[in-house]
């Protein structure tokens, strides 16, 4: 077909390169090759029994027709209730909408509340997809680097500097992929203020607060005084539960964004997944036990990977949050994407090219610790023995 036949719209965003690094893993695969991949972004856990259960009784009970568009009142029931009491967040059900995976919460959204030249600030290194999402709204990604000097943190002072006129939104994700970074409440209140004092809107993509380690909390920037009306929490059960192939998520916001959300959420899904929402019902409102050892282990994975790397002499800032270390590779003098493909081909192990988040991410590589600590040592093993041919 003419490109001259397809939209500008599609033409102007990228496929993602951590999905190209997925179908490079899956070709060296049919190959007969063992790898170790360290480069995807998802628990390895089975989803919780209860969860399954739920879901499971659910369609055997018949809940396989339509539900209410924003999702079944009782889900969005459990969700406030579970932010009351992790967060002290009051929200009430008309302020949830239910969607398919976080990723539509962000699009719609995002495609709520932007207008043509507008501008959206999301600091770098950043998840693939949000220039798109800008994109799709007509607004302009503007870029926000981070610095390994300042331990990939962000602070209202240096923010202060990109705003302009145009702005309208500021994206923060915390904890933060690709570099594990969890912003601190003392960072994010100030940062608060400044939205307010400037009118911003701020896209809070929250999908990485249930793993926390070395003591960090997650602080949602909506319970800053004065940022609930104007903050948009994106959220998801993927991570937090390993849910991620149910495809499930939310948007909480203010009425007037999740009334408009809800017209675009109509058009491209009309409702959320029934009986899958009744099992996200179960992982909200069952105790908590399942996560908190996900998490565990999750950590130990991270302190064996950080030892691993420690050895092998690649510098990183500590993660505390997500499951993922971004060290940094800039002594060996290859790009971020030449070193990966040098580690899937002589070290049998898949990471993520830092260029994959932006320009602000060269030099640097995603390093995830989904794998069992087995082949994470297997991986580091065969790594440390490529990098002594460099």
């Amino acid at each position: 077909m003419p490109s001259q036949l397809l939209s500008n719209r599609i033409l102007e965003i990228g496929f993602s390169k951590i999905r190209e690094v997925m179908g490079k893993v899956e070709a060296a695969k049919r190959k007969g090759m063992a790898i170790t991949d360290l480069s995807i972004g998802r628990p390895d856990f089975d989803t919780p029994v209860h969860i399954k259960e739920a879901a499971a009784k659910a369609l055997a009970d018949g809940w396989v027709h339509y539900t209410a568009s924003a999702g079944t009142l009782e889900l969005r029931e459990a969700l406030g209730h579970r932010f009351q009491e992790d967060y002290q967040l009051k929200i009430d059900p008309a302020e949830i909408l239910i969607t398919t995976g976080a990723a539509e919460a962000i699009f719609i959204g995002l495609m709520s509340v932007l207008n043509p030249e507008d501008e959206v600030l999301v600091p770098e290194p950043m998840y693939v997809y949000y220039p798109g999402y800008a994109s799709f709204g007509g607004a302009k990604c503007v870029p926000i680097p981070l610095q390994e000097e300042n331990q990939f943190l962000l602070k209202a002072d240096y923010l202060e500097k990109f705003i302009t006129e145009k702005t309208k939104v500021l994206i923060l994700n915390s904890p933060h992929n690709p570099t594990g970074q969890v912003f601190p409440q003392e960072d994010l209140e100030p940062i608060a203020r400044l939205a307010q004092r400037r009118n911003i809107l701020v896209v809070s993509d929250d999908i990485y607060n249930g793993m926390l380690y070395d003591g960090a909390q997650h602080f949602p920037i909506a319970k800053a005084p004065g940022m609930k009306e104007r903050t948009l929490i994106i959220g998801s059960f993927s991570k937090t539960y390993a849910m991620d192939g149910w495809r499930i998520g939310y948007l909480i916001a203010p009425r007037e964004v999740i009334n408009q959300a809800l017209k675009l959420h109509q058009h491209i899904v009309s409702c959320p997944n029934t009986f899958v929402q009744v099992g996200a019902q179960a992982a909200l409102t069952a105790p908590q036990d399942c996560v908190r050892r996900m998490t565990a282990e999750f950590d130990r994975r991270r302190r064996v990977l950080m030892s691993r790397l420690d050895e092998i002499g690649l510098p990183f800032v500590r993660p505390r949050g997500a499951f993922y270390v971004f060290p940094s590779i800039k002594k060996f003098g290859l790009t971020s994407a030449r070193f990966a493909d040098f580690l899937l081909e002589k070290a049998r192990t898949a990471v993520v090219p830092g260029d994959a988040f932006g320009p602000q991410g060269e030099g640097y590589v995603r390093i995830s610790y989904c794998a069992p600590v087995k082949e994470i040592e297997k991986g580091m093993d065969r790594v440390r023995s490529a990098l002594a041919q460099l």
